[in-house]
């Protein structure tokens, strides 16, 4: 896990995220045998936690709340990332 990185706002987070997305879509076509066995880096990566928050925060089941009483939409998206 990178530490250090910095939390991105959405819109810088979605593009890191859709970059490496391509790059391992490149990666996969160009040799359809490699095996990807260390992908928990981007599980932890600022950008894919803020992206997934986004979207969990904005999507139609952000009104419910879980399991926890609290609904996705109310809390603050600062205070969810960062």
């Amino acid at each position: 896990m990178n530490t250090s990185a910095l939390w991105p706002d959405p819109d810088t987070a979605e593009l890191r995220v859709r970059r490496m997305q391509r790059k391992l879509h490149h990666w996969a076509v160009d040799e359809s045998d490699r095996c990807f066995d260390d992908l928990y880096n981007l599980v932890y990566d600022p950008a894919f936690l803020t992206l997934a928050w986004e979207r969990v925060r904005t999507n139609k089941g952000a009104r419910s709340a879980g399991a926890d009483g609290t609904a996705p939409r109310s809390v603050g998206a600062a205070e969810a990332v960062g």
